[in-house]
């Protein structure tokens, strides 16, 4: 209990009965605990029935009022006498300045998901929304998880009338992992590679294809990379393609057979990344056109006007615009044709 003090009376009427007081000679207390806590920043009254004349008080520190104001942890005798007897006692005053904080532990909580009262450990608690705010509630508040952020709240105990100071809770709410790698990245050429990150999200681990577990990773060569997220919220898996800088998206075979077997039929292009832009022209020997095709997935059958071409050798000029160098790409060479 904080702020100005308060004044706490302990009235005793266990020695005397009514308003004419007088002393029970046969008892030899005149207050009937040894010890008395007071919660601190308080200030106690230790109050006895008025004699009325009848009975006269002497305190130890030579009051005679029938009370006395305690300000500090001690000890405090009193005498009291009447026509027949006199009785000393005394009383020990302890002024409770130890009242533990109760025993809380953080929440993280996921965003969205409904949460439960909150929890501490100690008697008599009593919740607050801030650490000054003067009216608390015996109900433990249930934390709101429609937003991410980090939410305060506080708590104490009372033991023995004493109200401790208030403990704070700390509420995080946080979200699944989320991240994007991107699209497609080129390695430049003349560089070791290029760094694939993602921006860290605390309470989240992160693991590579390789088993590393750092949020970013080094790509030096071609090929997938997979990243997975996972925290208590959820988890999140991403890829992404890397390619060199002399990657392509089409590739073209260098031989086919057309001879009915089911094999290696066509002549076509190996495509293996979206292609928005394509013509591929197949030439015989003597510069004779011989197939064309603006379909990637088309390719030459072998054959010219319906019959089967010779075997040998052929020339192709392929002109694509290439998903991942993002760039108009010229590729020609050779494919020979066997039976």
């Amino acid at each position: 209990m904080k702020g100005k003090p308060v004044l706490l009376t302990l009235l005793l009427l266990i020695l005397f009965g009514g308003a004419k007081a007088q002393l029970d000679c046969a008892v030899n207390d005149l207050i009937p605990k040894d010890t008395i806590i007071i919660c601190a920043d308080t200030t106690f009254r230790l109050q006895l029935p008025d004699g009325n004349g009848l009975v006269t008080y002497a305190w130890g520190n030579g009051e005679t009022d029938d009370f006395i104001d305690v300000h500090q942890t001690g000890k405090y005798y009193i005498t009291a006498t009447d026509a027949n007897c006199s009785i000393d006692d005394s009383v020990y005053v302890l002024f409770n300045s130890l009242i533990l904080i109760p025993n809380v532990r953080n929440e993280l909580l996921c965003l969205n998901v409904p949460a439960s009262p909150l929890r501490a450990t100690g008697q008599d608690l009593k919740w607050y929304t801030s650490p000054t705010a003067a009216a608390g509630s015996p109900t433990a508040p249930v934390p709101s998880t429609a937003d991410t952020g980090v939410f305060n709240y506080y708590v104490s105990q009372t033991i023995l009338g004493c109200e401790s100071p208030r403990a704070k809770l700390v509420v995080e709410v946080i979200e699944k992992p989320y991240f994007h790698l991107g699209e497609n990245v080129v390695i430049p050429c003349g560089v070791s590679g290029v760094m694939l990150q993602t921006v860290k999200q605390k309470y989240t681990s992160y693991t590579w294809q390789d088993g590393s577990t750092r949020p970013d990773f080094t790509a030096t060569e071609a090929g997938n990379y997979v990243l997975r997220g996972e925290n208590i919220c959820g988890s999140l898996v991403d890829t992404v393609t890397t390619v060199t800088c002399n990657t392509k998206c089409v590739n073209f075979p260098t031989a086919f057979t057309p001879n009915n077997d089911g094999l290696n039929e066509v002549f076509r292009a190996g495509a293996f990344c979206p292609i928005t832009k394509f013509n591929m022209v197949v030439y015989d020997r003597f510069g004779k056109k011989v197939f064309e095709t603006k379909n990637p997935a088309m390719g030459w059958d072998g054959k010219i006007n319906g019959k089967r071409a010779e075997e040998g050798t052929y020339v192709y000029f392929c002109v694509y615009d290439d998903f991942m160098l993002k760039r108009e790409l010229t590729l020609k060479g050779s494919v020979t044709l066997l039976r």
